[in-house]
C-alpha cells in the first residue's frame, strides 16, 4: 500500500521547527529548487539560501527562508536540517529593509574583497528574507 503524505520535519540548532504531514515540499536545492512528492526517490541535496515551501495535508502552505543545510528523502520522509530557518510571519520586514540600506552603504564604500563577500552575502540573506515575507503576505 502506497503512502498518501509526506512526514516533514526541519531541525535547526534550535530544535525542531517544524513537524508534520505534507503533501509537497518545495525546496531551494544546491543547483536548482526542486520538489519533493510522495513516492519521492531518495535523494540527498545541500540547500542554497532561499524559500522552503510545505504544502501540509489540510492544504495550506506554510512558507520559510532558509539560509543554507542539507535535506534529505527517504521512505516519504523530508528530513532537513539547516543553520538558520525562518517562518516568514517571524520576519520583520522594517528591520530587513534598515538591514539591508545598511549593508548597502557599507557595501558602497569597501574595498576589502573578503570583507566585500561577506556583505554580499548578507545582503542575498536579507533579500531572501523580504522576498519570503512578500509571498506570504500576497497569499494572505
Amino acid at each position: 500500500m502506497s503512502a498518501t503524505h509526506l512526514h516533514v520535519e526541519i531541525v535547526t540548532p534550535e530544535g525542531t521547527l517544524y513537524s508534520g504531514s505534507a503533501q509537497a515540499v518545495t525546496l531551494p536545492g544546491g543547483l536548482a529548487p526542486f520538489q519533493v512528492l510522495v513516492n519521492h526517490a531518495p535523494i540527498i541535496s545541500t540547500l542554497e539560501l532561499g524559500p522552503l515551501r510545505i504544502l501540509d495535508a489540510d492544504g495550506n502552505e506554510h512558507l520559510f527562508a532558509v539560509m543554507s543545510g542539507f535535506v534529505e528523502v527517504k521512505h516519504n520522509r523530508v528530513s532537513i536540517v539547516a543553520e538558520e530557518v525562518v517562518r516568514a510571519e517571524e520576519i520583520d520586514t522594517t528591520a530587513v529593509r534598515a538591514e539591508r540600506d545598511r549593508l548597502d552603504a557599507e557595501l558602497e564604500g569597501e574595498t576589502d574583497l573578503a570583507r566585500r563577500n561577506q556583505l554580499k552575502h548578507q545582503r542575498a540573506r536579507a533579500d531572501v528574507l523580504l522576498r519570503v515575507a512578500q509571498e506570504a503576505s500576497l497569499a494572505e
